[in-house]
């Protein structure tokens, strides 16, 4: 369903930030993602590696299974890209790319946006990101340029520095809405692993 809320927020005095920055920022966050995933990845290993030797089992087989690429492991890491972006928008109103490049995403009276809101624009990503982007592209209107997500969800994304000086204040810390985030996304790789050799 999605929410017509322009009114409010032009009375908050919300301006979106375009779309070349959220790609920008976009790309930085994939780029963290796979890195969470790669370091998980060798951590794995390293303990799959010790238990090998401890068990005097053969390492090549245990690798060749974690190697394997299975529908469920896709699935997996998609969810961790959603879990990433949702615990990280809710708890501290940014992504590492959104951090990196000035954003923050807040609801459109200016204010945090809900956890339920957060995983619906998570989720709807892979809505505006079809074909490099166009949908989000198309839908990004001034003075909000909501992608559908946003629309969706009631969100907007913005120039931190534009927002109120005790919005600001209000935002949980960073450092602890990546930690959640890192544990969440890193324990989906873990699951995916462990099913791949059970």
């Amino acid at each position: 369903m999605v929410h017509n809320e322009g009114a409010g927020a032009q009375h908050a005095g919300l301006v979106g930030a375009r779309f070349w920055v959220r790609a920008g920022a976009q790309i930085i966050d994939l780029a963290a993602h796979t890195a969470i995933w790669v370091v998980v990845a060798l951590l794995f290993g390293m303990g799959l590696g010790i238990y090998a030797e401890v068990a005097h089992a053969d390492m090549e087989p245990l690798l060749e299974e974690l190697a394997t690429r299975t529908w469920y492991g896709y699935l997996a890491s998609g969810m961790g890209f959603v879990l990433y972006h949702a615990i990280m928008e809710q708890l501290g109103a940014a992504t590492v790319g959104k951090q990196l490049t000035g954003l923050a995403v807040v609801n459109t009276d200016g204010g945090a946006i809900s956890f339920l809101a957060a995983l619906g624009r998570s989720l709807a990503l892979y809505v505006d990101g079809l074909f490099l982007g166009i949908p989000a592209f198309s839908a990004m209107k001034p003075p909000l340029q909501q992608r559908l997500g946003d629309q969706w969800c009631g969100t907007v994304v913005v120039k931190r520095s534009t927002l109120p000086r005790q919005t600001t204040l209000a935002v949980r810390s960073f450092t602890g809405s990546l930690g959640f985030a890192l544990l969440a996304d890193s324990s989906l790789y873990v699951v995916t692993a462990c099913i791949k050799l059970t």
